[in-house]
């Protein structure tokens, strides 16, 4: 373990990036919003945490950051590839006693169209990603159904056509009931049963692996064709990028209509650029679930969400894994070893 910086107890950041253009707050949302991690007791092991924390950008304003962790030291380090920074928790001797981890800041949220950004390099955002691979079977789907760098709307809806948005882990669960799934239909170009993607859920749970919905593998979203935001997302990227257009991952929170309540999970979504115009956003998955709002999310995004994260295979310092496909969550290991012994929530209200 290398050494690092840490600092302990509570930290308020201003969150101001520099050379950001003043975001127009007409059609912007303003709200606080909490990240809050119950960490089990170590008994004595080694805790590391890490968790993600959003940043300023074209389209979202973040400010008064504060991080309360009890007596847990922490240090914020910064993620170079993708500019994005993240909250490094580290004890030798753990903890004795449940802790609690609350991370609040303010957002004011844009909605917003094509931006510049001109920190973004487009060259960045034309390779693979461990889940998310070029060419081959992507290669074989663009010139079968004649998709191209020139027509963007295509890809969105080629992908928006051979998705079907669910997340069945059992035959008892809402996803693989009426309206989500039913018992005629086939999904996906391997032609698979609703039953069929349960029993590719259950694997990957008892193996680990990344063959089921919600892991952005965009190998299994063709393949399958039914998953939740990552996987949409993650086909786009691969088609796109395959066909020589940059495409970036987004990933956040959704924040509900009223005026304040609880966050269930997290909400991904993309955007592609093109010369001399910027950088356009699509959310496939939500134009999915809202047929009626299809055209809207192509090229534009509501102002309903706040960006934790950009991009995949984040690296972050001190995981034993080097780099994790998708970061939203809190990720932790004790004595090195990945561990799930913390609960997590999000809370929202307007400011």
């Amino acid at each position: 373990m290398k050494n690092v910086f840490l600092i302990p107890f509570i930290f308020i950041l201003a969150c101001s990036n520099k050379n950001l253009p003043t975001i127009d707050h007409q059609n912007t949302r303003n709200f606080q919003f909490t990240y809050e991690v119950l960490v089990e007791p170590t008994h004595g092991n080694k805790l590391e945490l890490w968790l993600p924390v959003p940043t300023s950008s074209n389209v979202q304003e973040i400010s008064n950051l504060q991080i309360m962790s009890e007596h847990l030291a922490y240090t914020v380090k910064d993620e170079p590839i993708h500019g994005n920074r993240y909250l490094y928790v580290f004890s030798k001797l753990g903890i004795i006693n449940p802790t609690t981890i609350t991370m609040t800041f303010d957002v004011h949220r844009k909605e917003h169209g094509n931006i510049s950004d001109k920190n973004a390099d487009p060259n960045n955002y034309l390779g693979s990603y461990s889940n998310v691979p070029t060419g081959n079977i992507f290669s074989k789907i663009i010139n079968e159904n004649d998709l191209s760098q020139n027509d963007i709307r295509g890809i969105y809806d080629f992908v928006f056509e051979g998705m079907h948005y669910g997340k069945p882990k059992s035959v008892d669960n809402i996803y693989y009931k009426s309206p989500w799934l039913n018992s005629e239909n086939l999904y996906g170009q391997k032609g698979v049963t609703r039953d069929d993607v349960v029993k590719l859920y259950q694997q990957s749970k008892n193996d680990g692996g990344d063959y089921t919905f919600g892991k952005g593998n965009s190998i299994y979203a063709c393949n399958i064709g039914v998953g939740n935001c990552t996987d949409y997302h993650s086909y786009f990227m691969s088609l796109g990028r395959t066909l020589g257009v940059p495409v970036r991952f987004h990933m956040g929170f959704p924040i509900p209509s009223e005026r304040e309540g609880i966050v269930g999970g997290y909400h991904c979504w993309a955007d592609y650029y093109v010369e001399g115009e910027g950088w356009y956003p699509v959310d496939i998955s939500e134009g999915d679930k809202d047929p009626q709002r299809k055209d809207y999310y192509f090229g534009t995004l509501d102002n309903n969400r706040v960006e934790m994260i950009l991009g995949r295979d984040i690296k972050l310092e001190g995981y034993e894994m080097g780099t994790t496909n998708l970061f939203i969550y809190p990720i932790m290991e004790i004595n090195d070893q990945t561990s799930s012994a913390f609960s997590k929530s999000f809370q929202y209200k307007e400011i």
